[in-house]
């Protein structure tokens, strides 16, 4: 319903306001954040902007004692005010939208649109077991000397169980390693089993697996399509970015294994998802990358910097800065490939989290929101039945909630000190983040992230000059180039 407004109607800002100038072909226009809210436009509507610049200066006031001001406040219409109220720059009568994350000042009411956020998990991982078929040079997931381990089919069965009884519509199960399809068999048992139990129970269950797909046999690629399971696929790009990092354990490149499982899959009719993880060593050569994983038909692909855990070192490690000036030339890339009609594979990662916190005050991308899906909308359960709330966190000794072979998973996140901890995490109570425009954007980034590298809870990411920086590139890439940003939606890329 269009917001009614009357004379006597108050108006502020939501926030103190962050204002930026553009330059060259955007001059003339200029960039405004509501820190606190997530609201952002940009205009070049002089009224709109003495408006703003009043009332951040002097606080709330009525329409008739705002239009009494004279131009160009005068001029503005009740259309641009509502506009300003939509995106979250203004309050009206003590209203004010945001983000669910958003805290207003004493006195407002918030109007944050519903998300895909519960409070019990809707994804359930499991890391089946500790080996490989690969020896990846910066794994996270395997050490050396460790003896093997298996998660077993009952146990992986039981957080089925447990799951179905959650107050949740839907749960998806992703499998994960080591390399998970070296455990087919449990990985069929369970899978069966999960497809039995959520018919029982009415409700809808989905698969995912993440594998490095190297020489997937026509059998496992024929399970995978005929449960419809969505893949993912560890691919580093080229064939030469990729075998420099991503060996057998002969050490031998394994691009082509790789794409023989990719190719296999494809037959299937399955849409195959790229991993592609971005270093020191390979972020010169990004767009190159993405254009031999495009050139793969592949349906995504999602860059993810590498970080210092398992086997890489701080070496490999992108600063924030990098990796935004990497990242930056593969989005105005594929931007620019969109723009012109030629086919794009979307990157999926930006779609969701930063064009999807751009777009929309809804957090749905579970990394990117406040609190983050860990715990929250995601389970992870580990060889030994250690339970993590997320998978990320697993062999982290103080990430530990719990174990499902002694534990039930809903007794474990209603009582986890952990779970509590990650559930309280705010932006607002981070040093570096209270005081950023951005907050309300990336809430911090990667919670496992940023302990992995300050040993903290409450640190920003450590690739905090990263989300300093994309939000303004990605408005400013579409305010000069228009349409940049939907040839980089999913919807907007051709195939």
């Amino acid at each position: 319903m269009p917001i009614e407004l009357a004379p006597d109607t108050r108006i502020g800002v939501s926030d103190h306001l962050q204002l930026e100038a553009g330059d060259g072909v955007a001059t003339g226009k200029t960039l405004v954040v509501a820190p606190g809210t997530g609201g952002w436009t940009v205009t070049e509507d002089a009224g709109a902007l003495a408006l703003l610049a009043h009332l951040d200066a002097n606080g709330p006031a009525s329409l008739t004692d705002l239009y009494a001001l004279g131009d160009p406040i005068a001029r503005v219409t009740h259309d641009t005010v509502r506009e300003l109220f939509d995106r979250g720059l203004l309050e009206l009568d003590q209203r004010v939208r945001g983000t669910s994350a958003t805290r207003p000042a004493p006195g407002l009411e918030l109007i944050s649109p519903k998300a895909a956020h519960n409070s019990y998990p809707v994804l359930g991982i499991f890391h089946v077991h500790n080996w490989c078929n690969l020896a990846c040079t910066y794994c996270y997931t395997i050490e050396e000397g460790i003896p093997r381990e298996q998660l077993s089919a009952e146990v992986m069965c039981k957080a089925v169980d447990e799951l179905v009884e959650m107050p949740t519509r839907f749960t998806s199960f992703e499998f994960h390693g080591g390399e998970p399809t070296m455990a087919m068999p449990a990985i069929r048992e369970v899978t069966a089993h999960a497809q039995q139990v959520y018919a029982r129970a009415g409700k809808k269950v989905r698969f995912s697996i993440q594998t490095n797909a190297y020489n997937l046999s026509p059998q496992v690629c024929q399970f995978l399509a005929d449960n419809d399971f969505s893949v993912r696929v560890s691919l580093d790009g080229t064939p030469g970015t990729h075998d420099e990092f991503r060996v057998d354990h002969a050490g031998k490149g394994s691009y082509r294994g790789v794409v023989r499982g990719i190719r296999r899959l494809q037959e299937l009719g399955i849409a195959v998802h790229a991993v592609c993880v971005v270093h020191a060593g390979t972020a010169d050569r990004i767009v190159e990358m993405y254009d031999s994983m495009a050139a793969l038909d592949v349906a995504s692909v999602r860059f993810l910097p590498v970080f210092t855990t398992g086997k890489a070192g701080l070496e490999q490690w992108l600063t924030g800065d990098r990796y935004l000036a990497a990242y930056l030339g593969v989005v105005r890339h594929v931007a620019r490939l969109g723009r012109s009609g030629a086919p794009t594979v979307p990157l999926a990662n930006l779609t969701a989290g930063e064009l999807g916190s751009l777009r929309s005050f809804k957090r749905e991308y579970m990394c990117m929101r406040n609190p983050c899906g860990a715990g929250v909308n995601m389970i992870t359960v580990d060889t030994n039945g250690d339970l993590y709330p997320c998978e990320e966190m697993v062999g982290k000794p103080e990430f530990v909630i719990g174990n499902l072979r002694t534990e039930t998973i809903r007794d474990v996140l209603d009582t986890s000190p952990v779970v509590r901890q990650l559930r309280e995490r705010h932006v607002e109570e981070i040093d570096e983040c209270a005081k950023c425009t951005w907050k309300q954007m990336c809430h911090g980034g990667c919670v496992h992230k940023s302990y992995t590298h300050f040993k903290r809870l409450d640190r920003e990411s450590e690739h905090c000059s990263y989300y300093k920086g994309v939000y303004r590139e990605l408005i400013w890439l579409d305010v000069k180039e228009p349409g940049s940003w939907e040839a980089l939606s999913p919807s907007g890329a051709r195939r």
